[in-house]
This record gives structure tokens, sequence and C-alpha cells, in this order.
């Protein structure tokens, strides 16, 4: 949400006009890609890139799938009133080791909160790469996001990751036509909305 604008409480979204640059955007590709239908935000990033004809819509299609790299402005337009959140994400977060071997390594995930199944995982993976157990020394084992950003630089790659569930998005009725009125005779849900 822009620092201009206070939280929208009623049912109608922010005027167009009020809205940012970025914000448009991103209301204009939902409209365009997904219309009606609800949005996982990793899984319609992947839509954004592959889909066609979005540059007749936007100016900047990295712009929009850099944005989708985190929730802030999906979670600005639920606050406008563009989007309702149908499912909060990020619940539960694990870290997964993607090159688990089952008849070498102890675990393939480490539920937050569990140090010592990550700390196993992180000395498998370095084990499995040929690179000292000694690469965590100075390393909080207890912070999760430290021991995945050693082993990945460590590694060279990414081989531990979080995952998590996906929030739900979807625009809301009211949005919709200020969506079509601004994407034109263009847009997936016109025929649907």
């Amino acid at each position: 949400m822009s620092s201009a604008k206070t939280p929208n409480d009623s049912n109608d979204p922010v005027e167009w006009a009020e809205e940012t640059k970025s914000r448009k955007r991103l209301i204009k590709t939902i409209g365009y890609v997904a219309g009606p239908k609800t949005i996982e935000r990793p899984d319609f990033q992947d839509e954004v890139v592959e889909s066609d004809g979005l540059e007749e819509i936007i100016d900047s299609r990295e712009k929009v799938v850099k944005t989708l790299n985190q929730t802030n402005l999906l979670n600005g337009l639920v606050e406008d009133g563009y989007l309702r959140k149908e499912k909060q994400g990020g619940q539960d977060p694990i870290v997964l080791d993607l090159n688990y071997d089952e008849d070498r390594d102890t675990y393939e995930v480490a539920p937050f909160g569990a140090p010592s199944k990550l700390r196993s995982i992180a000395y498998d993976v370095l084990d499995r790469n040929d690179l000292p157990s000694d690469t965590l020394e100075g390393v909080d084992t207890n912070d999760f996001n430290a021991v995945l950003d050693a082993v990945n630089d460590a590694v060279g790659r990414k081989v531990l990751v979080v995952v998590s569930e996906a929030s739900q998005y979807r625009l809301r009725e009211e949005a919709l036509s200020i969506a079509s009125k601004n994407l034109g005779c263009k847009g997936i849900f016109l025929a649907s909305a």
C-alpha cells in the first residue's frame, strides 16, 4: 500500500487514479492472465512468464515477475479492495533438501522449529558434496535462514529451500469492471465475468 493511502475498509476498490503504476500494472496483469480465477503467487508468476500478448497490456513483464517474488504488492491490493485473499499461505514452512538420497541421507525435510533435523540435513548435504563440516563454523545453526544461506553458498547452488503453502488471491467482483475498463477489450476474463 502506498504511504499516501489509508486501508480500504469499504467494499469499493481504491480509485484507479490513486493507485501506483506498479499496482495498476499488476491489476492489469491479473485481469489479463487470470481473470476471475484464483491465483497462487508462485504458479501465477509462471503463468505471467508464459502468457502471450502481455506486452500489449503492460509496459514490463519483468517488473511484474520480479514483484511476484514476494506477496507485498498482492497484499497491498487486498487492502486497496482489488483482491480478496482466499487462503493465507506461509503456514508451517519446512526446509527441503532438493537432492535428498534416501539410501544415504538422514532426513529430506526439517520443519521450522526442529534445528537438530536441519543440522542433520545440512551436514548430509555438505558430506554429499565433499565439503568439510566446519563449513558451518560460526553459523548459528538454530537460525534456519543462516544455515540455508551457508550451505547453498558452500555448494554453489540451491540445494536447501524453504517450502510452504502459497497464499491464494482472486480479483474481487467490484474490481473486475475496473480491470476490464483498463484492459479495453483484451483479457481472458471479459467473456466469463
